[in-house]
């Protein structure tokens, strides 16, 4: 879910809106995402007068809400209090660290934490209005990016980690989502306490937290040494995404499958092959082959040594004035052509097939279930029918009840013609157009304007006639009215209640 995802409404098992915190200090204006890790907040500090973002630790995978006025996290299992114990000291000592090295520029300061509702938050300053760096991106650009374009809009970024290595603090989790773009074009790195060190726990499974593009194998073995080089191949990962258009191969491929990424130089990039080179240097499979530091990346990137300042400077001009060389336009516009005749065949291709398929696939679809029909007990064959959701009814019954208004009368009679499933051909026939003159034939109706079902069933031997109704009794049991005509014209009739009455019987 992307960080920047704003609901009014906040759903449970978030905190709910205009929940205090902090003793009385701040309060839950809005829900911002969940990482399964983590969930963000945007909030508003009472005393300082001024808007916030808090992050609750509250692994879902492991960890629960309290029900009703109880706003508390506890653990599903006693057996992950280890775990959860690490999570919050590793999150505290993220915090406290960044609070001493306040301000720092180009990221998302840390202006306190604390621990409550049996968990911690972490309060981050909040810079206004902002988007992903993924959405700017996307605004800003419609080819490939150059490694100069991604360092004027990332340089700073760099900057700022090199600081948190030298002091000791890595990130484990850089995206292109967790890097904001603010009003005034600076980028800020976002979610410098989620605790990366514990993510690797097999009990935590696929969270959402560990983007396969940009998170590199030793993330998810438990007994991988972790550090700054992590940063270090998500930041090539981001390169590799924008300079290609491609997203990185996740490690399992590149392990199970021995598969490894294209190289940029090989890919009709625009940029160096010594680039390239540095690109797939920083994305190495294990860390040990990867660069041992961001300044040693940077070198690789920008040999020419580019100050990252005067470049970061250059960002707006560079944004939004970038000369394409002729080769690029050309290959463009043979793209651009080829486009055009796989799409003109693929819209051929969907208007022939696609309506027979889907035929195809409703048709298997609603002989599946009569076949579980057939083989269902008389009770299950009730419950079966009674519990058709709405748009099932559209599917396997005669349901009349939501028509569009619109519809016009000729179309109306044609839908409100009541269907019947014939269990010898297998579809459906118009109520009027069953072949009686068979030796054998069975049939059901549905009709939910009326609230029942039918069930006809013929042979040389006898004539069976099941009325089934649809809704249940207050005690759960359905009423079941059965005629039977024998060759003879003899009829018996009868009529039983099935189901939970029944059965307690």
């Amino acid at each position: 879910m992307s960080m920047n995802k704003r609901e009014k409404y906040i759903e449970k098992p978030y905190l709910r809106r205009g929940t205090m915190l902090g003793e009385g200090r701040y309060r839950i204006d809005e829900f911002l995402g969940d990482n399964d890790i983590v969930t963000t907040y945007g909030g508003y500090d009472t005393f300082r007068n001024k808007r916030v973002t808090l992050y609750e630790l509250f692994p879902k995978t492991i960890a629960e809400r309290g029900a009703g006025e109880d706003q508390r996290i506890s653990l599903k299992l006693m057996s992950n209090e280890a775990l959860f114990r690490n999570m919050r000291r590793h999150m505290i000592s993220r915090a406290r660290k960044l609070i001493g090295l306040y301000p720092l520029e180009n990221a998302g300061n840390i202006l306190a934490f604390f621990e409550e509702n049996g968990t911690v938050y972490v309060v981050e300053e909040r810079s206004g209005e902002t988007v992903t760096l993924s959405q700017y991106l996307q605004k800003r650009h419609s080819a490939k990016f150059t490694v100069e374009d991604l360092l004027k809009i990332l340089g700073p970024v760099f900057t700022l980690l090199e600081k948190l290595h030298e002091k000791g603090i890595w990130h484990g989790t850089i995206t292109p989502e967790n890097i904001l773009i603010t009003e005034g074009r600076q980028p800020l790195l976002t979610h410098l306490t989620d605790p990366a060190e514990d993510i690797a726990a097999e009990t935590l499974g696929n969270i959402a937290i560990r983007d396969m593009a940009y998170a590199p194998v030793e993330l998810f073995v438990e007994e991988a040494g972790r550090g700054p080089r992590a940063d270090i191949f998500a930041m090539g990962a981001i390169f590799y995404r924008y300079t290609t258009g491609e997203t990185l191969l996740p490690y399992y491929e590149r392990i199970n499958d021995r598969k490894e990424p294209e190289q940029p130089k090989i890919m009709k990039t625009r940029i160096m092959d010594s680039q390239s080179d540095a690109i797939v240097k920083a994305t190495a499979l294990y860390e040990f082959d990867r660069f041992g530091s961001l300044q040693e990346l940077l070198a690789g990137l920008a040999p020419d040594d580019i100050d990252l300042e005067s470049l970061h400077s250059q960002q707006e001009e560079a944004v939004h004035i970038t000369k394409l060389p002729f080769w690029y336009k050309k290959q463009q516009n043979e793209y651009r052509r080829y486009v055009v005749v796989v799409s003109a065949a693929a819209i051929l291709l969907l208007v022939i097939f696609v309506p027979r398929l889907v035929s195809l696939g409703k048709d298997g679809k609603v002989n599946r279930f009569y076949k579980r029909f057939n083989e269902a007990g008389e009770y299950e064959k009730c419950l079966m029918l009674s519990e058709l959701t709405p748009s099932e009814r559209g599917v396997y019954a005669n349901d009349y009840v939501s028509l569009p208004d619109e519809l016009d009368d000729e179309h109306r009679s044609e839908i409100m013609e009541a269907k019947v499933y014939d269990f010898q051909l297998g579809h459906y026939v118009k109520a009027g157009s069953v072949n009686t003159k068979r030796s054998k034939y069975e049939y059901i109706r549905i009709d939910y304007v009326l609230n029942q079902a039918w069930i006809t069933y013929q042979s040389d031997e006898k004539t069976e006639h099941t009325e089934i109704e649809l809704k249940p009794a207050i005690d759960g049991s359905f009423t079941v009215r059965t005629t039977e005509t024998d060759k003879e014209g003899k009829t018996r009739s009868r009529t039983e209640k099935v189901g939970a009455k029944k059965a307690k019987e």
